[in-house]
């Protein structure tokens, strides 16, 4: 794990999220993210509704999303309809947050995220 990269690619996408949501799975992911200092919109998967109509009510809402679900099997099942549903409806997904954990830190989920990055900054100071 290069530690440095990924300290960099979150900062990055920090500074994104304050103009562009982040969508994730569920309510302790947002806990997780504002804990790692993401200070915009962060928007969970509305479980009450198919994905296809919470698609449709993103992308009326929104031009472009940052797409964050877990890195579990049940994750790369969102993180491809969602990718394609969101798509399809015109809205521009952004993936590349979520490649970049999942290749460059060690989780699961999106809640393993605060510890994890607490070991990466340990071990580049």
């Amino acid at each position: 794990m290069s530690g440095s990269r990924i300290l960099k690619i979150l900062e990055r996408y920090r500074l994104k999220n304050s103009r562009v949501p982040i969508i994730v799975e569920g309510r302790h992911d947002i806990d997780s993210l504002r804990r790692i200092d993401f200070p915009g919109e962060i928007i969970t998967i509305n479980s009450g509704s198919s994905l296809v109509t919470f698609s449709d009510n993103i992308a009326r809402n929104y031009s472009e999303v940052i797409l964050l679900p877990d890195f579990d099997r049940k994750g790369h099942q969102i993180m491809s309809n969602l990718e394609n549903f969101l798509h399809g409806s015109g809205c521009f997904v952004d993936t590349d947050l979520w490649n970049s954990i999942r290749k460059m830190m060690p989780v699961r989920t999106v809640e393993e995220l605060p510890f994890a990055l607490g070991r990466v900054q340990q071990t580049e100071n």
